[in-house]
């Protein structure tokens, strides 16, 4: 008995209720979901020559999604490290305004990972994460690792799409 295939639209219902038009992230989104599915259909058809290259690259392209959008393990890892069980206290200002109290905040956590620095130059223009460490401003220094991160795994998903794009149809 042949299997009945759902309306792609259900698959997007979730992503397109919250669609909004001036924001990246939900082009993101819908990328992904779409990278998902024809991983999953390249996946189960096995109609394609380098059908195992395919689904790989396309496994690394959500990866890489993941990644500078800020949703993989690593970053959820040190972000859960980093500032869980901080309580955020306030205090007011004579002018009315609040500003945040961190006299008991704890050390942030270093990144996970390693994040190779040495070429930060080609992503930043500059060496902002060496200057950080030399000027011995750690917390700066994670935060722009983090950064770093971000630019490479986007960077290199771009590159990927761009050599790999037209070859996963061959």
């Amino acid at each position: 008995m042949k299997k009945k295939r759902r309306n792609p639209i259900h698959a997007y219902k979730h992503l397109l209720a919250k669609d909004y038009d001036w924001d990246y992230c939900y082009l993101i989104a819908l990328e992904k979901k779409k990278l998902q599915r024809m991983r999953d259909c390249i996946k189960q058809e096995h109609h394609l020559a380098n059908n195992e290259f395919v689904v790989r690259d396309i496994g690394i392209c959500i990866r890489l999604i993941d990644i500078f959008m800020e949703d993989d393990p690593v970053y959820k890892t040190w972000l859960d490290r980093s500032y869980s069980g901080t309580k955020l206290r306030f205090r007011k200002l004579e002018d009315g305004n609040y500003e945040l109290v961190d006299d008991d905040r704890k050390p942030l956590a270093d990144i996970p990972v390693y994040v190779n620095v040495r070429n930060e130059r080609r992503f930043f223009r500059k060496t902002p994460i060496k200057e950080s460490l030399a000027e011995d401003r750690r917390e700066w220094a994670i935060h722009l690792k983090i950064s770093l991160r971000q630019h490479k795994a986007l960077h290199l998903y771009h590159l990927i799409r761009e050599y790999k794009l037209f070859d996963w149809w061959d």
